[in-house]
């Protein structure tokens, strides 16, 4: 808490009251009397006449601190906010200035009151929009599941998307391993497509690996972390992952264990249809040209019946070579549906920021139950220290002993710490 800079402010109204005495400045003295008219003397007590209810104690440093202990989080207290605990302070009979900047204050450095405040579901990061100059440059790559058990005991799926066309390439597995998701990167990307500039991933140790590791600097893949447990961070993966998710659900109408042979299926209809973002089809973007898809054999278009092969031949010429228009053209497009996500999100976001050596909270992860309800654990845990900023509202943090905790932090899992 706050001391107060002059703990005597009771003092001039006193001796106004008492001896008549006013200070020499005609300012200062008029404002004594204007205050004056609002107390009375009951003994040696300073009296308060409220406005509404019990006339108020007044009181001054330390008594305010003890009040506001008691009230707060003595026998009756019930750990409230500040602006209610002013108000109760006021409601037993006690007065002095400075009673909601000290209650805040006093509720602010409250070490329960910080470790289990609620955890607050705002952004705290403005949006940073994720782009790729050119097609399969730079991919994210995220596991989904688990799901239920297919063949071969095949329960979870990688997805890789690129950030360009938004292509998916994605495959079902039976272990997520080191070698599961280098196999994956050699067979589905680099082989197919080639080797792309960035990956990006979670911190899922299938990803940070040495093995995994010295394979992307093999090929002079680099490499981007998001942050540990904030799934917006990666929206793009958590977008795909979600239409693949939906899609699956859809087909299989409760038959999950099939849905290693549905998978292709689906990214075969989300190659072909046209992303919002873009305006094209992943496919288009990537060949120059539309799928034939079903629709197009069972119920023929004009353009079959009346196409030839030199005119197919020519016209994917053509389509090659207005291509890389096409693709200018989508980043505009791009840039413009990230603007209008941007605004959307900044106008919800409730920045945090913190500078090195700022004490912070990190919120609570249960990784293992504990006894008794979870309900009844901290919301967060810590204190621990800021040692560095990653840009983009993530934070290297380490013990108060200076021992560095692993990984990068969102500012969403941070909250600052008042001792």
């Amino acid at each position: 808490m706050q001391v107060d800079e002059d703990p005597s402010w009771q003092d001039p109204i006193i001796d106004y009251l008492v001896n008549g005495n006013l200070p020499t400045d005609k300012s200062e003295a008029r404002k004594v009397q204007q205050k004056a008219a609002r107390y009375y003397m009951h003994g040696n007590k300073l009296i308060r006449r409220s406005y509404s209810g019990p006339h108020l104690t007044c009181i001054k440093y330390p008594q305010t601190l003890e009040v506001l202990c008691k009230i707060h989080d003595g026998e009756c207290g019930n750990h409230s906010g500040g602006r209610s605990l002013a108000q109760k302070a006021l409601n037993i009979g006690y007065f002095w200035p400075t009673m909601r900047h000290d209650s805040t204050e006093y509720v602010k450095k409250c070490d329960r009151c910080q470790r289990y405040k609620p955890i607050p579901n705002l952004p705290a990061e403005v949006y940073h929009p994720q782009n790729s100059p050119w097609p399969f440059m730079q991919w994210v790559i995220d596991l989904v599941g688990p799901l239920l058990p297919a063949l071969a005991k095949k329960d979870m799926m990688i997805v890789a998307t690129d950030y360009f066309t938004k292509w998916i390439e994605a495959e079902a597995l039976s272990s997520t391993k080191e070698a599961d998701v280098e196999r994956f990167i050699w067979r589905n990307i680099i082989c197919r497509i080639g080797c792309p500039q960035s990956l990006v991933t979670d911190n899922g140790l299938q990803f940070i690996g040495k093995h995994i590791t010295a394979f992307f600097a093999k090929y002079k893949i680099k490499q981007h972390l998001s942050t540990p447990r904030y799934p917006q961070g990666n929206g793009q993966a958590e977008a795909s992952n979600r239409v693949i998710l939906d899609c699956l659900k859809k087909r299989l109408e409760g038959a999950e264990g099939k849905w290693v042979d549905e998978l292709p299926g689906v990214l075969w209809a989300y190659r072909t249809t046209k992303r919002r973002s873009t305006g094209e089809t992943p496919f288009s973007l990537a060949y120059g040209t539309e799928a034939i898809i079903p629709p197009h054999i069972t119920v023929p278009s004009i353009s079959l019946e009346v196409g030839s092969v030199d005119q197919n031949s020519e016209q994917m010429k053509l389509n090659l070579d207005l291509l890389e228009g096409e693709r200018e053209k989508s980043i505009v497009r791009v840039a413009s549906y990230q603007q209008q996500l941007k605004s959307y999100y900044d106008k919800r976001a409730k920045v945090r920021q913190f500078q090195p050596g700022d004490l912070v909270l990190r919120k609570a992860f249960i990784t293992a139950p504990r006894q008794g309800s979870k309900k009844m654990n901290p919301h967060w845990e810590g204190p621990y220290v800021v040692s560095r900023s990653g840009g983009r509202g993530s934070y290297t943090l380490d013990t108060v002993e200076g021992k560095e905790i692993p990984r990068q932090w969102n500012a969403y899992h941070l909250r600052k710490y008042y001792p």
